[in-house]
């Protein structure tokens, strides 16, 4: 998802972690996490992210954790995939179109003993890469298989890992269902209307961001209306935008479609903020967390929750959400106003649906 090219400091990396020189003390210790998967040399690097580091960074990329200890580049085949299967843990999703509340989610999942949210791996984005074209590369997959093992280890005795991969990852979803078939995904979404809006907030910035993501996805999870290059080339940036939340809705659709939800719910960023405690709960049982509403009811009125999820320290909430889309509305009203009527009349097109059903607060 989007952030500030001029990202904060990152975690500190006062403290020098040095690596172990090989491959099963790296699986043996889970605060060694998978940082970046080559796959034409087929080597993986690793960073050393303890809890304290996660909840620091904004996201588990080289823009936020860079500076934290790594690994040389080890091959692969180096890592025996019977160890990491052994320390392997639960391990459950967090997929999502952007600006929909799911970094905020993540991070009220880190719950020492229960679980630990992990906010955008980058090494996820490696695999993400290379699924867009058409190149494959022998062992990409398993490569996949023995990452989802290595993310899955708990930071502690009993915890679960609720991975939230960027949404430049989101065509990896039936890898992933297939890789790991205990796991569960919840889907997240904005409504197209706030997608828009968020972009056009971030000037510059988030339509640049919403023009790479176009072209990482169109070639994975196209929709089925197509247009010519010298059409696409006269598209305005929220034209573009427009086209990418409504890949992302027309995949997430299809695939809780055929996932149904035993394996697969959905949620918008609106429902989550309007029934925050139901949606907590909902998400607990269904990622088999094992708390109580009331516990989930405390968490919610944690300072978690009133701040802003990738700017720590900055007041934020629901209302104050409405109140900056409702700002960047009056700034861009016309923008998004012609950008969402083309996007409904091809949504139509393309029979994309413009929302998912709740399936987190009503799997029935």
């Amino acid at each position: 998802m989007f952030v500030s090219p001029q990202p904060g400091p990152g975690p500190s990396a006062s403290v020098f972690q040095a690596a172990p020189a090989d491959g099963a003390a790296l699986v043996r210790d889970a605060a060694w996490q998978p940082f970046d998967y080559d796959v034409a040399a087929r080597t993986m690097t690793f960073a050393h992210l303890p809890r304290e580091a996660q909840q620091r960074a904004v996201f588990l990329d080289r823009r936020f954790v860079g500076a934290q200890s790594k690994s040389a580049p080890m091959p692969i085949a180096s890592l025996d995939p019977a160890e990491v299967r052994a320390a392997a843990g639960p391990i459950h999703f967090i997929f999502h179109t952007g600006f929909c509340c799911s970094t905020l989610l993540t991070r009220a999942l880190d719950i020492p003993g229960v679980s630990m949210g992990l906010k955008e791996p980058g090494v996820l984005v490696s695999f993400a890469r290379h699924w867009s074209n058409a190149r494959q590369a022998a062992g990409a997959l398993s490569a996949l298989s023995l990452t989802l093992d290595l993310l899955s280890r708990p930071l502690a005795l009993g915890e679960t890992q609720i991975v939230k991969p960027s949404n430049v990852c989101n065509h990896l979803l039936p890898e992933v269902l297939h890789l790991r078939p205990d796991a569960k995904v919840l889907l997240m979404y904005s409504s197209l209307s706030d997608f828009l809006l968020a972009v056009a907030k971030r000037d510059i910035h988030g339509r640049v961001f919403a023009r790479q993501a176009f072209q990482g996805l169109a070639g994975a999870i196209p929709l089925d209306v197509t247009f010519a290059p010298e059409e696409q080339m006269m598209q305005t940036d929220l034209q573009i935008a427009a086209q990418l939340w409504l890949m992302q809705m027309s995949f997430f659709n299809a695939t809780v479609t055929h996932y149904g939800p035993t394996r697969v719910r959905a949620i918008s960023g609106d429902a989550f903020l309007a029934n925050t405690v139901t949606a907590l709960t909902g998400a607990s049982s269904f990622f088999g967390l094992g708390r109580s509403e009331a516990q989930w009811s405390e968490l919610a009125a944690a300072p978690v929750f009133h701040e802003h999820a990738k700017e720590q320290g900055l007041p934020f909430d629901a209302s104050k959400r409405s109140a900056d889309l409702a700002q960047t509305r009056d700034r861009h009203a016309a923008e998004v106003a012609t950008a969402a009527e083309w996007a409904g009349r091809l949504a139509a097109q393309a029979r994309v649906p413009m929302a998912l059903r709740e399936t987190l607060l009503n799997a029935g």
